[in-house]
C-alpha cells in the first residue's frame, strides 16, 4: 500500500507540473531583451506567461505567425515592476494573446503607434483571441500614425479595464477588417477621437465606456462605419460595417458625438451624451462600396445640448435608422423645443413625438461633476423601452447594474439598491463617479426588505472597517477615510477603472 502510494503521489507531482504555467523572464540580466527575441524562439504549447522586468522597452518588434497551441500567452509586468513600452508591437497572424496591465507611452524618440495587431494582409490568415485587459495608452505626438492601436484583420478580440488618454494627433484605438469583439470598461480622455469602426467590420459591441473630451475638431467621438480601400475587404463582405453597438457608454464634452457612416443593422443604445460641442449624432452614407445605411436603431438615449442642439447627415431612406424613447434636453435654455435636424435631409427618420424638456427640468445628480445619476423624478427614469436584440449587451447599465423593465433612458439606471452583507441592505451611491481627487459613498437604510436596524453612525462606522478599493487586476489599495462620512481620496491613484469592495459588495468607479 505503502509503494502504490508513494508511485501515485510522485505521478500527481510529475502530472502537476507539466500542468504549471512556464514563465519567460525579458529584462536586464535575462536571456532574452524584448518580446520579438520571445516569440522568434520560444514554442508555446500551454499556458504560458511572458513576464517584462522594469525599464522601458523601445523600438519597433515584429511578430509574424505565432499562436499559443492550447491556452493563451500572458504577457506582463513581472509583479509590481513599473513597465513602460515606447515604439510599436505589431502582431501579424497571431493568436491566442492575452496582454495585462502594461503601460505604453511614447517618448521623443518613439513617437507613433504602439499596437498593430491585423492579418498580414491575408484574409484566409486573421489573427484571433486576442485580449488587451487593463492597459494604458498615453503621448502618441506623430501625425502620420493614424492611430494609437490599430487592429486590422483580427476575430474575437477584447479590449477592456483599458485607460487611453492624451491622444491628440490620432485615434484612441481602430477596428478594420474586425469581427467577434468587445471593448468595455474603458477611460478614454483628450483624444483626437476614440477611434472608428470598419472594412466590413461585424459583430462589435462597445458598451459601459467613458468617453471625456475625446474628439477635436473635425472628429466624432467614434464613428461606426466609414471608407475603406477595396484591397482590404473580405471578398465575403457585404456592407462596410454591420450588426454593431454602441451600448450604455457616457460621452462628456468633445466636438462631435457618434457617426452612424454606411452601418447597417447596428444599435446606439442606453447611452449619455453631455454637452457635445458641435453636434451630437451624424448619419452618413461614406462608404464607397456600400454606402446605404440600412436598419439601425437609436433609441433610450439621453441626448443633452448646450448651445450647439444639432443632429447631422445626409438624405437618408426610411429603413436607414430608426429614432425612438430618446429624450433631447438643453443644458443651458429653459424654453428648449428641441433640436435642430438636418432637414429636409433627414425628414424620413426624425423621431415622431420626441421628449424634450428646458433647462428647468432637472434630469442629472450633479452633471458637472460628472454624476449623471438620475435624480430623482427625472423624466428619464422608466422611459425607455427594454430591447432583447442583443440581451448581453443592452441589459446592463454603465454600471454593470441591470436595467429594470421599463428601463430608463440614458447608460445610468435609477435607484439601485446595493448591499453592505447577505444579511442587512442599504442604499448605496458612489460620487462623483468618475472622480480625479476624491469619492464619497453616501449609506442609509434601505427602504423596504430586510432592511438595516441599526443607527446611520453605526452603519457608517462599520462600514468604514470593510472598505477595500482593487485595480482591474484585483491588487488592493487600502484608502484613507475621513470623517463620519464615507470620503475616500483617489487622487494618488493611476487613471483607470477600480472596484470598491463593501461587505459583499463589489461597486466599479473610473479614476480620471
Amino acid at each position: 500500500i505503502f509503494l502504490k502510494t508513494f508511485w501515485f503521489i510522485l505521478i500527481m507531482i510529475f502530472f502537476n507540473l507539466n500542468l504549471l504555467n512556464s514563465a519567460v523572464h525579458i529584462g536586464t540580466g535575462y536571456n532574452y531583451k524584448n518580446i520579438g527575441q520571445v516569440f522568434n524562439d520560444v514554442t508555446f504549447t500551454k499556458q504560458d506567461t511572458i513576464f517584462l522586468h522594469q525599464g522601458t522597452y523601445e523600438g519597433y518588434q515584429g511578430i509574424i505567425g505565432k499562436v499559443a497551441s492550447d491556452k493563451s500567452v500572458y504577457i506582463m509586468p513581472y509583479q509590481n515592476e513599473n513597465v513602460i513600452i515606447s515604439g510599436c508591437w505589431q502582431f501579424q497572424s497571431c493568436g491566442n494573446i492575452q496582454f495585462k496591465n502594461l503601460i505604453f507611452k511614447a517618448n521623443e524618440k518613439n513617437t507613433g503607434r504602439f499596437i498593430n495587431v491585423d492579418n498580414n494582409g491575408d484574409v484566409n490568415k486573421f489573427s484571433y483571441n486576442i485580449v488587451f485587459d487593463s492597459c494604458s495608452f498615453s503621448g502618441v505626438t506623430d501625425k502620420n500614425s493614424i492611430c494609437a492601436v490599430k487592429f486590422g484583420g483580427v476575430n474575437n478580440f477584447k479590449v477592456t479595464n483599458c485607460h487611453f488618454y492624451d491622444l491628440t494627433v490620432c485615434d484612441a484605438i481602430d477596428f478594420n477588417v474586425c469581427n467577434y469583439g468587445v471593448m468595455h470598461n474603458n477611460v478614454f480622455e483628450n483624444c483626437l477621437s476614440a477611434g472608428h469602426i470598419k472594412g466590413g467590420s461585424k459583430n462589435i459591441y462597445i458598451y459601459r465606456n467613458l468617453f471625456k473630451n475625446s474628439s477635436m475638431e473635425p472628429f466624432v467621438v467614434f464613428e461606426m462605419g466609414g471608407d475603406t480601400g477595396d484591397q482590404f475587404y473580405n471578398p465575403k463582405d457585404s456592407s462596410e460595417i454591420q450588426n454593431c453597438s454602441f451600448n450604455a457608454n457616457i460621452v462628456v464634452g468633445g466636438y462631435r458625438g457618434v457617426a452612424l457612416s454606411s452601418a447597417r443593422w447596428c444599435d446606439v443604445a442606453n447611452n449619455t451624451f453631455y454637452n457635445c460641442g458641435q453636434m451630437t449624432l451624424r448619419l452618413l452614407g461614406t462608404s464607397h462600396k456600400f454606402p446605404e445605411l440600412k436598419g439601425n436603431n437609436i433609441f433610450n438615449n439621453i441626448f443633452a445640448f448646450a448651445s450647439s442642439g444639432y443632429i447631422n447627415g445626409s438624405a437618408q431612406a426610411k429603413d436607414a435608422a430608426t429614432f425612438r424613447d430618446n429624450l433631447y434636453y438643453s443644458i443651458s435654455n429653459p424654453d428648449y423645443k428641441g433640436p435642430y435636424w438636418d432637414t429636409p435631409a433627414l425628414d424620413n427618420v426624425k423621431e415622431i413625438n420626441p421628449r424634450i424638456y428646458g433647462a428647468k427640468t432637472l434630469i442629472f445628480v450633479n452633471p458637472s461633476n460628472n454624476d449623471f445619476h438620475l435624480c430623482e423624478n427625472s423624466p428619464a427614469i422608466g422611459g425607455g423601452k427594454y430591447n432583447n436584440i442583443n440581451d448581453d449587451v443592452n441589459k446592463y447599465d454603465f454600471y454593470g447594474n441591470q436595467f429594470k423593465s421599463p428601463c430608463s433612458i440614458g447608460a445610468i439606471e435609477y435607484d439601485v439598491v446595493n448591499s453592505i452583507n447577505e444579511t442587512d441592505l442599504v442604499d448605496l451611491i458612489i460620487f462623483p463617479n468618475p472622480a480625479s481627487d476624491y469619492i464619497e459613498i453616501s449609506l442609509s437604510p434601505a427602504g423596504g426588505g430586510r432592511g438595516w436596524t441599526l443607527p446611520t453612525d453605526v452603519i457608517l462606522s462599520e462600514a468604514k472597517n470593510l472598505v477595500k478599493i482593487y485595480n482591474a487586476l484585483g491588487i488592493e489599495y487600502t484608502p484613507p477615510l475621513e470623517g463620519m462620512g464615507l470620503k475616500i481620496d483617489v487622487s494618488n491613484l493611476t487613471p483607470g477603472v477600480y472596484f470598491i469592495r463593501i461587505g459583499d459588495r463589489f461597486e466599479k468607479f473610473i479614476k480620471l
